[in-house]
């Protein structure tokens, strides 16, 4: 190495080394003079996006509402129908089981709801004269179910207590009517007890000869009963009869 010495020429030129050092600070004032890129703006997609590119087809808010109403409409439709039908059984069950509970005799199951609604349209009646009119209604009803016992084996033991419940009606009837001060009523009370005596004389006549010693006893009491409440000429045509 000491032979060979140091050559002043070893090395590039100075030529190259200017040439390179222009090329670069040509490129670095180019580098410098441009800015950097900014990062790409994310952009979320829109729902109606999301859904193209999941390949469902978006439905427009509108037609989410309507969906949403007709559900409800379809919910309170059915809430409707089935509320409907629920009174319409109701109904259907409450007119089957009164018109049994009508034709009840004492010892049926239904007779005590039978009783409970004779009560309740006697209560509901506006004045004197309907509430006595209601009540020898309901007078005429026993002597109605008298029949129909006397008619049933097992059921005559109950026979007399159903006369006593026909002359209790009958005599709050009375009452009821003694009550009323109108002169016009005054009138009338005699043609409505003479019917009233003339039908309870067709149903309680024909079954006389039907009953024991006592229960004759106790319903020909009743029938004399309402043969006093009758006018003169009446009673003594129905008792000739």
């Amino acid at each position: 190495m000491s032979k060979i010495g140091i050559q002043e020429e070893a090395g590039p030129r100075e030529e190259f080394r200017a040439k390179l050092r222009a090329d670069l600070l040509t490129a670095y004032a180019e580098d410098a003079s441009c800015p950097p890129p900014e990062p790409a703006e994310t952009i979320a997609p829109t729902a109606g996006q999301a859904d193209i590119v999941r390949g469902r087809p978006r439905r427009s808010r509108r037609c989410r509402r309507a969906g949403r109403a007709g559900g409800r409409s379809r919910g309170h439709r059915r809430v409707a129908v089935f509320s409907q039908l629920t009174a319409v059984g109701v109904a259907f069950t409450l007119t089957v089981t009164g018109l049994v509970a009508y034709r009840a005799v004492p010892g049926d199951t239904l007779y005590p709801l039978k009783r409970a609604a004779e009560s309740t349209m006697v209560g509901l009646s506006t004045d004197e004269r309907e509430r006595a009119q209601r009540k020898l209604r309901t007078a005429e009803e026993r002597a109605a179910e008298v029949a129909r016992l006397l008619g049933t084996p097992g059921r005559v033991d109950l026979v007399e207590k159903t006369i006593r419940d026909m002359d209790r009606a009958t005599r709050s009837a009375v009452c009821e009517l003694g009550r009323v001060k109108r002169k016009d009523t005054k009138e009338e009370e005699e043609p409505t007890l003479r019917r009233f005596a003339e039908k309870q004389h067709q149903v309680v006549d024909p079954m006389l000869q039907k009953m024991d010693a006592q229960t004759q006893r106790q319903a020909s009491g009743y029938l004399d009963y309402i043969d006093g409440l009758a006018a003169p000429e009446t009673t003594s045509a129905t008792t000739g009869d």
